[in-house]
């Protein structure tokens, strides 16, 4: 099973493809909401095109990173993982894109809508997160004392409710097939991977302390559909107070606006404060296309 994070850079991959499978359609201008603070894209350029090109996927449409002229950052990362070089760049095409219509080819090149901007900024074989607005490169953090303890049982709640979906769905016959099942979930250490996990510490608002961190469970599915994967915003006690489907690569904090509260950088955008709750950007998931590449059509689709 591939890692989401590796995900990431294979979809970024087929920003080089040609486009032809996708349906371009005029720019549906959504109005500006909070939610442009935190959808991000990436890019994979050659060094041969004059500027880069943008991939960002926004289901709904009503999230693009920014407009035309609006000023963006580049993370640069030359292997997908390592601490990025940053520069800015303005924004000087925005489009709208749709999947393909034909359903064996809904995991070609760009496979879910979204938006395709052109950037002013120098072409780079480097693989690149796009955030919205004029970021500063992102540190690490390091999280509060208890946030970690306090989490755990928080975690393992949700790794438990990952299991029993699983095993329902599966239904193993015998106890070595169960057994087999279980461990792909709780892995040797019974702890379903807690261990990997790294936290980041986040200031937020009023001084307040936060934690957030990121996780991929191994309940490797056979039909196309993901693994269980979630995003998580806790405070100093490891309490849960924002969560969202979706692994994502995470980068560091920043505080660009200087108003005392941290942006966090990820692969998929920017995790933030909007002055009343924790927002998390959308996660791009490529594997529940992977199904359109083996199945027909149900009936009754049309894209």
């Amino acid at each position: 099973m591939i890692r989401p994070s590796l995900l990431l850079i294979v979809g970024a991959v087929t920003l080089a493809l040609p486009l032809a499978a996708q349906r371009i359609v005029p720019d549906p201008a959504p109005s500006r909401t909070s939610l442009w603070d935190i959808g991000g894209a990436q890019i994979m350029q050659s060094r041969a095109a004059r500027r880069p090109q943008a991939a960002q996927f926004d289901t709904a449409g009503i999230a693009p990173l920014g407009a035309v002229g609006d000023t963006v950052t580049l993370l640069y990362l030359s292997d997908g993982s390592n601490r990025p070089r940053t520069r800015t760049a303005r924004i000087t095409r925005r489009q709208r894109f749709l999947p393909p219509v034909a359903w064996a080819r809904a995991c070609d090149n760009l496979a879910h809508a979204g938006w395709l901007f052109d950037l002013d900024a120098p072409a780079s074989a480097s693989f690149a997160v796009v955030l919205p607005g004029a970021n500063i490169a992102p540190s690490y953090r390091p999280p509060p004392p208890l946030a970690a303890a306090g989490a755990a049982p928080f975690f393992k709640a949700y790794a438990d409710s990952v299991w029993q979906r699983y095993d329902a769905k599966y239904s193993p016959m015998t106890d070595r097939q169960r057994a087999t099942l279980y461990y792909n979930v709780y892995s040797d250490s019974l702890d379903a991977g807690w261990h990997r996990i790294k936290l980041w510490g986040v200031r937020g608002p009023h001084g307040v302390n936060y934690a957030v961190f990121t996780a991929w469970m191994r309940d490797d599915q056979t039909d196309g559909t993901d693994n269980s994967t979630s995003t998580w915003v806790v405070n100093a006690w490891g309490y849960p107070v924002a969560r969202r489907q979706g692994n994502v690569d995470i980068y560091g904090v920043t505080d660009s606006d200087g108003d005392g509260i941290d942006e966090v950088a990820t692969s998929a955008g920017l995790i933030r404060w909007d002055g009343s709750q924790w927002l998390i950007p959308e996660v791009y998931r490529d594997e529940p296309c992977m199904l359109h590449k083996v199945t027909s059509a149900p009936p009754g689709w049309t894209p």
